[in-house]
Formats: structure tokens, C-alpha cells, sequence
């Protein structure tokens, strides 16, 4: 039994679930998946990959898709650093430790509410599509399944139409904004954020080598004398 479905599938799924959730709840919607967006100078990824981006009435919403599936996820919550997160496939016993997904779907949201008109609401969830998934403790409320998208297309409605904090958006304006998110995207492909993200992983490689070497060296010229 494997914890996680491949990428490309989860995404699929998660997007097919989006769609059956708030197209009842949203006459008029649009998805974009994949959208590849530029990171601040200085990131250590020069872009970030959003994997589904829905824009409706009430606004833009952003979802982190993760393909986690017949598992336990869990925190471990520290007063010195930021919750660490844990995957614990049923019936097992070891667990293992992935990367805060909340903590990326955050930054992602930061970076395109620079770029984007402070008229627009902008949120992101993080949305576990697969089958078999348990959130042991408390989580953040982003933090959703399947079983909560209809609530959640049902609450953002109502959150945008009785706020009215931000304008409501009618089919032209968003169409709009999508377009705006296509700009912001331009030439970036998948395969560009793949390579940067290669290029990054292979950097912290050779930087974990270097920071050995001094100390193999130590020992061995120790040895020699």
C-alpha cells in the first residue's frame, strides 16, 4: 500500500473535485491548474507552482494539492520552532516527516497578493484529495479533504456576498483576472520550475559534500601522522 498517489493524478483528482463542489455553488467559475508563478530575488527556488487556482464570484482561491492517501497526518507542535509534519500509513508504526504545507501554500499566497490589485480576495486551503486520509489533532482550517469542499464552496460564497469586504466579481471580471494570472505567469513552464527545483536540490547536495569533506580530511591526515 503506497502513502502517496503520483503528482500529476493527485492534482488531476483534486481539480475534478473542485469542479463538482463549487460549480453548483458558482454559476460562473474558472480553474487554472499548474499556474507557475516568479518568486521574490533572492528565493531560493526562483518560482513557485500553484497547483490549482479557482477564481469565481467572491474571488481567488488557491490550493495546495497534496497526494497523500492511507495515512495518518499529524503535527508536533514546539514553542521554539514551527509545527513539523508527520505521515503515518494506517497500520504502520513509523512515521514519516514531509515538508509544512500550509507554511507553502502561505508564501505562494504572499508572493501573488504582491502582484495581484488589493481589490481581490485571495485565500489558499490545502485540499488532500485521495481516499484513506485522517487528521489526527488539531489542524489549520485550511487545511481540507474532499469531504469538506462543499462546505467550503457554500462558506466562501456566503463569506464574499455578506462581507462584502472585497467587490464580487461578475463572468467578464473573471475572465479578467485569470488573464492577469496568465501575465503573471508568461513564458514559465512546469518544465522551468522542474529544473529549478532540480537545480536547487543538486546545490544543497553539493553544499552538504562540502560541509563534510573538511572533517573526512581532518581524519585522515590525523591518520598520516
Amino acid at each position: 500500500m503506497t502513502i502517496a498517489l503520483p503528482s500529476n493524478t493527485a492534482t488531476s483528482l483534486g481539480v475534478q473535485q473542485l469542479t463538482s463542489a463549487f460549480s453548483p455553488t458558482f454559476s460562473y467559475l474558472r480553474i487554472l491548474r499548474n499556474l507557475i508563478i516568479p518568486m521574490p530575488e533572492g528565493h531560493t527556488v526562483p518560482t513557485a507552482r500553484v497547483d490549482a487556482v479557482l477564481v469565481c464570484e467572491t474571488g481567488v482561491y488557491l490550493f495546495e494539492i497534496k497526494a497523500w492517501r492511507n495515512a495518518f497526518i499529524y503535527r508536533k507542535k514546539s514553542d521554539q520552532s514551527p509545527p513539523r509534519w508527520f505521515l503515518r500509513l494506517h497500520g504502520g508504526k513509523s512515521a514519516r516527516e514531509v515538508k509544512d504545507p500550509a507554511w507553502q501554500g502561505g508564501r505562494k499566497t504572499s508572493q501573488l497578493r504582491s502582484l495581484l490589485s488589493d481589490e481581490l480576495r485571495l485565500q489558499y486551503f490545502v485540499l488532500l484529495p485521495c481516499e484513506g486520509v485522517e487528521l489526527e489533532g488539531v489542524m489549520p482550517a485550511a487545511v481540507i479533504t474532499q469531504q469538506d469542499l462543499p462546505y467550503i464552496a457554500r462558506l466562501v460564497r456566503n463569506n464574499g456576498r455578506l462581507a462584502r469586504s472585497y467587490p464580487l466579481l461578475d463572468d467578464q471580471a473573471i475572465d479578467r483576472t485569470v488573464e492577469r494570472l496568465l501575465q503573471i505567469q508568461g513564458k514559465l513552464t512546469i518544465e522551468d520550475h522542474l529544473r529549478n527545483c532540480r537545480e536547487r536540490s543538486h546545490q544543497l547536495a553539493e553544499a552538504a559534500v562540502a560541509a563534510a569533506a573538511p572533517a573526512w580530511a581532518a581524519s585522515n591526515a590525523m591518520g598520516l601522522q
